[in-house]
């Protein structure tokens, strides 16, 4: 008798830790949108305060993931130097074939050669002054952080939970088993304690 009474504590307990960790893992997304139950106004921890989870993780992103310069850097580098003198050259000697059709072939050739080393000299300084431009018109206008937030914000609420339960469904469906565990751990203890300590 006294170990059908140890069974059932053992049981119960179990289910209640199991529900337990279900319920609280759905409140964190259910209900999506605030719902009132007679005084009180509920909604999921994610939903309700989405706004501060996207800022979060827009500062967290900018900060630790990938920072202005760190976007910068992948934008215009010193590699990209050689291509830029490349369509240069090939860009200005084109522009100018188009305006001196009228001259000669050597002549044209002759001066397309002058051109071509004079851009040779000069590319590297036009090249400097382009990624200084750039990279003040990404530091002035790209906000890395802020696009992350707005991204986030912008996410529709049931494809925020599809998103965070693929990326975290095994981890959450092991909180839920903890649950169980735990919850009949402690249903052991209190039985003992109970049947056993306390009759």
């Amino acid at each position: 008798m006294k170990l059908l009474q140890l069974g059932l504590i053992v049981l119960i307990s179990a289910l209640i830790g199991y529900i337990t960790n279900v319920l609280a893992i759905k409140s964190l997304f259910r209900p999506l949108y605030p719902k009132k139950l007679g005084p009180f106004l509920f909604q999921g921890l994610i939903p309700k305060r989405r706004g501060e989870i996207a800022k979060s993780i827009g500062d967290m992103v900018e900060s630790e993931l990938l920072s202005q310069e760190d976007f910068i850097n992948q934008v215009i580098s010193d590699e990209d130097e050689e291509k830029f003198r490349r369509v240069l050259v090939r860009w200005t000697q084109g522009a100018l074939l188009e305006k001196m059709s009228f001259l000669p072939r050597m002549v044209q050739e002759r001066i397309l050669i002058a051109l071509e080393d004079k851009l040779n000299k000069e590319s590297s300084k036009i090249f400097a002054e382009v990624r200084v431009m750039v990279e003040n018109h990404i530091r002035n206008k790209v906000d890395i952080g802020g696009l992350v937030e707005e991204k986030v914000n912008a996410l529709d609420l049931k494809m925020l939970e599809e998103l965070t339960l693929k990326i975290a469904g095994k981890e959450l469906q092991a909180i839920e088993w903890l649950g169980l565990i735990m919850g009949a751990g402690i249903g052991l203890i209190q039985g003992l304690v109970t049947i056993y300590l306390l009759s």
